[in-house]
């Protein structure tokens, strides 16, 4: 029997092929299980051998494959030229999220296999599947709060949620608060509302803590990246485009939200502010700011939102 974990999600493909083989062993035991994580060309004799021939006293046997997006035509061919040999009793189950979908090796799967999806598309989605898979240890609000800090990430979320029971029955709001780092993305997202909300003592505060933690240059591009998109939403907005036209014109995807939301900052003040941080960027790239600490960059950084302020 052939059976095909696939689609948009590695970590729930994984976790699938984990009791998978937890429950083969309690059923089965371990000599009857191989897991090839890693397709080589090489050891096609080998992988021809293991999947053609019956175990010792013809019990089952589990032939777990993993496959990647980008393996060789050579292994796709061996694959796809074997899927009609294997024997009744041999399970071969093939992890492979993000599939090709065009590709020959993914329809001839799909001819012969049991194919079960896995799909966190939506938000909801994820949120729902957190719920439903911790829903004595976690609060709702707190699901909503990792979700947010991990950029909807599911195996960070998992792996956060998991560390923090070891220590606490119970987890709520407060202590992921506490305790998780957001990601970089949501740190500048919640730094670039600050700083066109002209909060300026709250954005001095968070670029402190950010550069705790970040490469400067990483922090600035990504800085830039998010005001530039900014930029563009409210010159739309100025222009009276409707959130849903904007959503569609800028292709905003997840971060359809941006589109809603309301700034004390307008339109052109925030273009001059973008023009002041190429000239920063500018600046750093022909060598003509001395940039060899952190302090540096602050100084200019809020050197620029001081110009915009006054």
């Amino acid at each position: 029997m052939i059976y095909l974990f696939t689609w948009n999600s590695d970590f729930l493909v994984s976790d699938a092929v984990k009791k998978w083989k937890n429950q083969f062993v309690e059923k089965y035991g371990d000599f009857n299980l191989l897991h090839i994580k890693w397709l080589d060309e090489n050891n096609l004799e080998s992988y021809h051998q293991n999947l053609l021939s019956v175990s010792f006293m013809n019990e089952k046997k589990l032939i777990i494959l993993d496959i990647n997006w980008d393996e060789s035509d050579e292994i796709k061919e061996f694959i796809t030229k074997n899927l009609d040999k294997v024997p009744d009793n041999n399970i071969l189950l093939i992890n492979y999220p993000k599939p090709d979908k065009r590709s020959k090796l993914f329809k001839e799967l799909e001819k012969v296999s049991q194919k079960k999806d896995f799909n966190t598309d939506e938000n909801n989605d994820l949120s729902s599947l957190l719920k439903a898979r911790y829903n004595n240890i976690i609060s709702t609000w707190a699901i909503n709060l990792i979700c947010k800090y991990k950029a909807n990430n599911l195996q960070k979320i998992v792996s956060e949620i998991e560390k923090l029971n070891i220590l606490y029955p119970y987890i709520d709001e407060k202590i992921v608060n506490d305790f998780i780092i957001p990601e970089l993305e949501e740190n500048i997202f919640w730094l670039v509302d600050n700083i066109l909300d002209l909060n300026l003592n709250e954005t001095y505060k968070k670029i402190n803590i950010i550069l705790n933690d970040v490469n400067i240059y990483l922090f600035y591009n990504s800085l830039l990246s998010i005001i530039r998109t900014s930029i563009f939403i409210l010159k739309l907005r100025n222009e009276n485009v409707a959130p849903k036209e904007i959503v569609n014109v800028l292709n905003l995807g997840s971060k359809s939200f941006l589109a809603t939301k309301n700034y004390r900052m307008s339109y052109k003040t925030a273009s001059k502010l973008y023009i002041n941080l190429i000239e920063l960027d500018k600046k750093m790239k022909t060598w003509n700011m001395i940039w060899t600490e952190d302090s540096d960059f602050k100084f200019e950084f809020e050197n620029c939102l001081l110009k915009i302020a006054s």
